[in-house]
């Protein structure tokens, strides 16, 4: 009998693990030889569970620490994630007046006003509908003159904030976290990053016949894994494939999610959709 998930200070619990060779409704937690490295996964009958989760992780670090910095990630996943925590944080005795956030990614070559823009992604699902003050906010800039110059500040304004304490993420189709694409090192650290076929083939649909940006300022590899912890949110049967090949396949440049199987503490909160054949034994 599979049980609901509850999330319980900084515990998952009420777990039934499903014994069968696929893995459409239960949990896989902590065990190497699934595939999944350090990290833990879990497995959620309704899809917007996992954003639900994810927004119990937010809310306890919230209140565990003084001035907490959170790494937000954007994108079709995130919009319940953000209309969850919005509507959700002050029955959860949160303020977001003491949290620094610093977003993955942003397309270079738009206006932080134009709607495609995760600045005007971010600020319209999110900041304005929370008590964040703005100068805590940071995002890096598309339009930037100096595009390396603002990747590499954007670097020391995490760490002048003692990193960060936990990082949202989404994975691609073809495996990437922020816009790292297939192929960038592990060591990167924020930089310009030319976004693939497929990334750019994936993202068409926001832009309603627009022409979809081919580069991005993203958080680098090394930027991500230095979270103190990750959180992965994956939905739908879009995500089946690329879970199932990260579960296959050792920790590689050219599938750069993988690298999250060394991180110490990265949690993925699965619908049954995306998760669906995932192995079990």
């Amino acid at each position: 009998m599979n049980r609901e998930i509850v999330l319980t200070g900084n515990e998952l619990k009420g777990v039934m693990p499903l014994r069968s060779e696929t893995l459409p409704l239960a949990h896989l937690k902590s065990l190497e030889r699934k595939g999944f490295g350090n990290a833990s996964v879990f497995v959620f009958l309704n899809s917007y569970k996992p954003a639900e989760i994810a927004a119990g992780y937010l809310f306890n670090l919230m209140k565990e620490k003084k001035n907490p910095v959170v790494g937000l990630a954007t994108g079709g996943t995130f919009e319940y994630f953000y209309d969850y925590v919005s509507q959700n944080y002050k029955n959860n005795d949160c303020t977001f007046k003491n949290v620094s956030t610093f977003n993955l990614d942003e397309y270079v070559g738009i206006a932080k006003d134009n709607p495609n823009s995760y600045h005007h992604y971010i600020d319209s699902r999110f900041y304005s509908r929370i008590d964040i003050k703005r100068e805590n906010a940071f995002m890096p800039d598309g339009m930037a003159k100096d595009l390396q110059a603002e990747a590499d500040i954007y670097d020391k304004r995490i760490a002048s904030k003692g990193g960060i304490d936990l990082q949202f993420l989404g994975i691609g189709t073809n495996g990437h976290i922020g816009f790292n694409e297939p192929g960038t090192s592990f060591d990167s650290a924020t930089h310009v990053a030319k976004l693939s076929e497929s990334t750019v083939k994936d993202n068409s649909r926001f832009f309603k016949g627009s022409k979809v940006p081919e580069s991005a300022l993203t958080m680098g590899m090394s930027t991500i894994f230095s979270a103190k912890k990750i959180v992965v949110i994956a939905t739908g049967k879009q995500k089946n494939g690329i879970l199932r090949k990260i579960q296959g396949c050792g920790v590689t440049e050219e599938v750069p999610a993988t690298i999250l199987k060394m991180h110490h503490d990265v949690t993925f909160l699965l619908d049954s959709e995306a998760a669906h054949g995932l192995s079990v034994e």
